[in-house]
């Protein structure tokens, strides 16, 4: 029996049953040029389209409830890939214009496909990790090898586009040239980059554009959310790019924006890992080779990117020829274990880190900003809460090392069970404090409980992962004041096909 955990099997149960509803809510169907495709939304709230990341994450969960949904999902996210191989952040849902920035203004209309419309930037490769995981907990082998068939070009194809366009120097660290694409959107790390761009030099036309269309600070509470000057920077950089008709070379070199960023990075490592055992699995040894080799590389690099004197990783401001590190407390940091890059020596240094209560080992953690550090802001979106799907590539990496450090493993378990209980505890929003773990929609509660949007198909699909792959098992007395159904209903979902 497993004792002194935040929760019983009853409350694990019950809240799998509400992940799945949540995940089957934010499903949606859409048809382009009379093919129809299946994609989930990161939340009904606000953001109603489909995110890359997002929704290969989701997908991890998907496969555990229904693998069907899983398969759509990621053929959904790779049918708008662009020729040159690009996989955009956002896939944008017809006919739905809530979110800004909408489709229009990014410019992309030459690059779609299907009639497809897509942003213009990339977002961390998740895909490759979301298709090994969805293969290999699928249920129905020749459904699974269809699945891989399909998707393995796409994915190939992906890598290869990151390869050429954002790592041309070949040294295995990837290039981002908008901070939409880590993924961690305003996290204090990119406040450097955004300092190149003065504010008096973006055009009127996109600050008024900012002024009367942004309104996510409109639906969500303005304090949580990226300040006006933020979306200033954020649009500005789109107005560059499409002036530039979307050539990443000229983009690469030449913008105020390019990081070579450490989380990206290590997520690409990982991903090249999975892609090279699918790949070796089904009998091509060259291209499981060359991806194998590209992991390899990111490790090196990544490894090389540690900064004694903060007993970090560090990214690299590599705007227009500079090559300067940025030191920010984030949790960044920590995504090299993901990639299997820590070395022994800093590994410890890692862990010390990683542990200390006084900086990201909250009484939620991981704090996504170290708590004392002068740009930690609470509330703030990627700039302090917690965020579950960080947690969830933070214990997969620490999971990498439990047998090299005891404290690795420790802190994978306790950070499981944290942040299952979080969610138990506060149900399934965006992000969460790290102080104590409220989640609340806004505009109910306190002004400290509001963070983030409500039903978050993200949340959902992590407390599915977390539970199956490391909590099914558990043997625990069951609370007698919790009921669940004996056969919970299955997961109502149809093929395409059956549609």
């Amino acid at each position: 029996m497993q004792e002194n955990l935040p929760y019983t099997k009853a409350l694990l149960e019950t809240t799998k049953q509400n992940a799945r509803e949540i995940l089957e809510k934010n499903t949606c169907t859409v048809v382009y040029n009379g093919k129809t495709y299946r994609r989930t939304v990161p939340s009904m709230e606000y953001y109603k389209h489909q995110w890359n990341w997002d929704s290969a994450t989701v997908a991890m969960g998907l496969v555990h409830i229904n693998p069907q949904a899983a398969y759509d999902e990621l053929r959904a996210l790779i049918a708008g890939q662009w020729d040159n191989g690009m996989i955009a952040h956002v896939t944008y849902n017809p006919d739905e214009n809530s979110y800004y920035p909408q489709a229009e203004k990014w410019r992309t209309d030459q690059f779609h496909h299907n009639g497809i419309k897509t942003s213009g930037i990339t977002n961390p490769p998740v895909l490759a990790i979301g298709v090994e995981h969805v293969y290999r907990n699928s249920s129905n082998k020749e459904a699974a090898d269809t699945f891989l068939a399909e998707l393995l070009p796409a994915t190939m194809k992906f890598h290869d586009y990151l390869k050429t366009f954002r790592d041309p120097e070949d040294q295995g660290l990837l290039t981002i040239i908008h901070s939409w694409e880590s993924g961690t959107d305003n996290s204090p790390r990119w406040d450097p980059l955004y300092a190149h761009m003065n504010l008096e030099d973006i055009p009127e036309n996109v600050k008024e554009d900012v002024n009367k269309n942004r309104v996510d600070d409109q639906v969500g509470n303005a304090s949580h959310r990226p300040k006006r000057e933020n979306y200033y920077h954020f649009m500005g950089l789109i107005d560059l790019y499409a002036n530039w008709n979307w050539d990443y070379k000229k983009i690469v070199k030449e913008s105020p924006f390019a990081a070579k960023d450490i989380l990206l990075s290590a997520i690409w490592a990982r991903a090249n890992e999975s892609l090279a055992d699918l790949l070796e699995e089904k009998g091509d040894a060259e291209n499981a080779n060359k991806y194998r080799s590209w992991s390899d590389q990111t490790k090196k690099a990544l490894a090389n990117t540690w900064d004694e004197e903060y007993q970090q990783y560090v990214d690299r401001d590599v705007s227009q020829s500079r090559n300067e590190p940025i030191k920010e407390a984030t949790i960044a940091m920590f995504l090299p274990l993901w990639a299997g890059a820590v070395t022994d020596e800093q590994l410890p240094k890692l862990m010390d880190r990683l542990s200390n209560p006084e900086e990201f080992w909250t009484d939620y953690p991981v704090a996504s900003t170290a708590i004392n550090d002068p740009k930690f802001e609470i509330s703030r979106y990627w700039r302090g809460p917690t965020w579950p799907v960080i947690n969830m590539f933070i214990v997969e990496g620490l999971m990498r090392y439990k047998d090299k450090d005891p404290r690795a493993k420790k802190l994978a378990e306790e950070l499981i069970d944290k942040t299952l209980g979080m969610i138990i505890e506060h149900d399934f929003y965006e992000y969460y404090d790290p102080t104590n773990g409220h989640g609340a929609k806004f505009g109910q509660n306190t002004e400290t409980q509001s963070f983030g949007f409500a039903d978050f198909s993200w949340s959902s699909a992590v407390f599915i992962y977390l539970y199956e792959k490391y909590r099914k098992d558990i043997h625990q007395h069951e609370s007698s004041q919790v009921n669940i159904p004996q056969q919970p209903q299955a997961f109502e979902y149809k093929t395409l096909e059956e549609k």
